[in-house]
């Protein structure tokens, strides 16, 4: 049996390829939804025309401050008292063996239900590293915890392969032609979509990790970019409740709201966002995905952040600000520089059907 534990937006939108390419090859699997985004998630297996998990951890809400994290995360590990219990409540009582995506605190705590459970743990999107311990934080020391007691890692690119190599994990690395992320964006891609956009020219801007948010300093610098940006073109801002939150509690609210040439949007869906960022003349986000989703489809990306632990488009359609006035104003009037080479993306031997392929046997065998 594949378990499949996912608790954030970010995570199911990579697992689906996995998801459907298990379903397409009748491999028994199970979803184990952690919570952590438990009402974006239900609307993304709409979307994405998922079924519903077979166990919910926790329902009915959205992480979206530090304390209600550190709820969702006590009630979590509470159910965990018993080894037994965990296996039958949220394994079935079936072994197998567990996949987990990526770093965040969803990862962290698939991890360590399924080793509680004494069932095995494949990582995908193993190999990622900043090569800073506390930048991104926890992000970093997730990934780190992760791969060191994961039995599998699947790598998503060379440079991920030779980061694991060099942790001294080459026995249990399994090479994979690209991320699954990319497979996402391009059946997004093919969705027909409705967009109400401005018909000129536009940004897109979007943040919310917790260094960004959590910080007035970094906020006013990006409140100044987005004046500055506004002057020139339009500002399509897609906001996140977190982000919100902490520009009320800083009192900047209003000053991004007195910015004319913008354009709100809350949360889209991940179509909605693909098509807006593919029409898009260039992007300012924090995100890792948005980053790798950049590249793929060429974008100019302004990355509001110190590190980044991905090396898709750095140097190429990728900058990193490290939050440096003269880096990121050099980005904004020269974006139509920033292009990446024509690199080959895979078109066949697609991602989620290589770690698919590596797990069947596996199955069959009843080695998990």
């Amino acid at each position: 049996m594949i378990h499949i534990a996912v608790g954030t937006k970010a995570q199911l939108i990579k697992m689906t390829p996995l998801i459907i390419s298990l379903r397409n090859r009748k491999v028994p699997f199970r979803l184990i939804d952690l919570g952590q985004h438990s009402l974006i998630t239900r609307d993304l297996r709409e979307e994405f025309n998922l079924d519903d998990p077979d166990v919910y951890l926790s329902r009915g809400e959205n992480v979206s401050t530090l304390w209600q994290g550190m709820k969702w995360l006590i009630r979590s590990f509470a159910k965990s008292l018993s080894a037994s219990g965990v296996r039958k409540s949220v394994f079935g009582g079936q072994g197998g063996v567990c996949l987990i995506h990526g770093d965040t605190v969803s990862t962290i705590l698939g991890l360590y239900l399924a080793k509680r459970a004494g069932i095995p743990v494949a990582h995908i999107e193993a190999g990622l590293r900043s090569y800073s311990w506390f930048d991104p934080f926890p992000e970093e020391i997730i990934r780190l915890i992760a791969m060191r007691f994961s039995d599998i890692l699947f790598a998503p690119s060379q440079w991920a392969y030779n980061n694991l190599i060099k942790m001294g994990y080459g026995k249990k690395i399994v090479l994979v032609p690209g991320n699954t992320g990319y497979e996402t964006v391009l059946a997004s891609l093919a969705k027909p979509v409705t967009l109400d956009l401005p018909s000129q020219d536009f940004c897109l801007v979007t943040f919310h990790r917790f260094e960004n948010i959590y910080s007035r300093k970094r906020l006013v610098f990006i409140i100044e970019l987005l004046e500055e940006i506004s002057k020139e073109i339009t500002v399509v801002f897609v906001q996140h409740e977190p982000t919100r939150h902490q520009l009320i509690k800083y009192g900047l609210l209003d000053r991004l709201e007195r910015i004319r040439n913008k354009y709100y949007c809350k949360i889209l869906s991940h179509a909605h966002f693909i098509h807006v960022l593919d029409k898009s003349r260039f992007v300012l986000t924090d995100g890792g995905s948005i980053q790798e989703e950049s590249f793929y489809l060429n974008k100019p990306c302004l990355l509001l952040r110190e590190k980044t632990e991905r090396n898709e488009g750095l140097g190429e359609n990728v900058v990193l600000s490290c939050f440096d006035r003269k880096t990121a104003q050099n980005f904004i009037r020269n974006y139509g520089d920033f292009r990446r080479e024509k690199t080959e993306l895979p078109q066949k031997n697609m991602p989620s059907d290589v770690i698919v392929g590596h797990l069947e046997p596996f199955i069959s065998k009843n080695n998990f």
